[in-house]
């Protein structure tokens, strides 16, 4: 059985963010992981972090306060600074594979608990994306996110990426139509997004069909399908283009395998 990857959780007192993250994270995965978290000047734990996690039902377990100091030999997959001073402090923090810093507003200097519950809500979003791109067994071969990002920069590849993201697959033929571009540039971005992984093919009679690639990374996967619904309007033109076609010849349309 592969081990568990350790995570830490780190700000200055380790008295409300870190603990509501340490509580928060071992509630959504205590299998995958070994969670702890740290403060660089500890103080005791504000009582509104067990409010708070009674209220949304979350085990407070053995949560305490502890010091970076005490974790010294510790080795930590990852380092999750939340708040400033703990990022300056430990930019360079030494026994770790990768460093994040959430940034989130001490919850402690507002009255209440409502400060608190927002605070919770925010790392239950940040930990449960976290947990969908880092957990074990998540594929990262060839994510490479300088080569990615260069090639959505140009126009007719993202809105390549973008249709496809939307029909699952498409021919060169469907692509030209939609795009309005000749067949030999299509051809062109099409070739070096296989080359990059991003997208594989099938054959279909005659036509070479694109889809996107099952060993894409989920993260690759996570950055289209957020911009195609961030941007819903960006390929509305090319969609009507490619409907008309449809209409006009059925046989060339995507059909579920």
């Amino acid at each position: 059985m592969t081990p568990p990857l350790s995570i830490l959780f780190l700000c200055t007192g380790n008295s409300a963010r870190s603990q509501l993250a340490e509580a928060i994270f071992r509630h959504r995965d205590g299998y995958h992981f070994k969670v702890f978290s740290a403060g660089t000047q500890p103080q005791g734990i504000d009582d509104r972090v067990y409010q708070t996690l009674e209220k949304l039902d979350i085990p407070a377990g053995n949560l305490t306060s502890k010091s970076l100091h005490d974790l010294n030999e510790q080795h930590f997959d990852f380092v999750i600074t939340l708040c400033d001073n703990a990022k300056n402090e430990c930019a360079h923090y030494p026994e770790s594979e990768a460093l994040l810093h959430w940034d989130l507003t001490d919850p402690k200097d507002q009255e209440g608990l409502a400060a608190f519950e927002e605070t919770a809500e925010a790392l239950n979003e940040h930990i449960k994306l976290f947990l969908k791109l880092n957990s074990p067994g998540v594929n990262k071969e060839g994510s490479c996110p300088a080569d990615f990002f260069k090639l959505l920069s140009d126009n007719t590849r993202l809105r390549i990426l973008m249709l496809i993201e939307d029909e699952q697959e498409l021919c060169v033929n469907d692509l030209v139509e939609a795009l309005q571009e000749n067949q030999s540039k299509v051809s062109r971005h099409l070739a070096q997004m296989r080359t990059l992984r991003i997208l594989t093919t099938h054959r279909r009679a005659q036509q070479i069909f694109y889809r996107l690639s099952d060993e894409l990374p989920q993260w690759m996967k996570l950055v289209l399908a957020t911009t195609r619904n961030g941007q819903p309007d960006f390929i509305n033109q090319e969609k009507i283009r490619l409907k008309a076609l449809f209409n006009k010849a059925p046989s060339t349309q995507t059909l579920p395998e």
